[in-house]
């Protein structure tokens, strides 16, 4: 898992996913290299890579550092194979459906873990 968190370190235009324990990148503003939240990353099926959680710190939140780093861990995994991502969004944080859809993901019918929803989007190069 530690090598999985290796794989997706990635730095954007404004922030950084930089690995920070098993299976888990931390998300780091660049500007002063300040944590600003976290994203936690498992492996699913055959080519899938798992968004169990993605939080940025309450006082950070409405700046972008989300998207952008959702938009990072999109462009890591397909730059290290991976060909399909799945995230999920919580039930008690009704706001994280809109932000999946807005970075591309689609939902899947039923129901995901903890009684929330699962999203998924393919990768080039993936199955579509």
């Amino acid at each position: 898992m530690a090598e999985l968190a290796q794989q997706l370190a990635i730095r954007g235009e404004r922030v950084a996913l930089e690995p920070a324990g098993l299976g888990s990148l931390a998300i780091v503003r660049l500007q002063d290299g300040c944590r600003v939240g976290r994203l936690d990353v498992l492996p699913g099926g055959p080519g899938e890579l798992i968004a169990w959680e993605l939080c940025i710190d309450e006082a950070e939140r409405g700046y972008g550092a989300g998207s952008e780093a959702a938009r990072l861990f999109a462009l890591a995994a397909g730059q290290a194979g991976w060909t399909r991502l799945r995230a999920r969004a919580h039930p008690r944080f009704g706001l994280s459906v809109y932000f999946w859809m807005r970075m591309g993901f689609r939902p899947l019918h039923g129901e995901g873990p903890e009684g929330g929803i699962w999203f998924v989007r393919q990768l080039a190069g993936g199955p579509a």
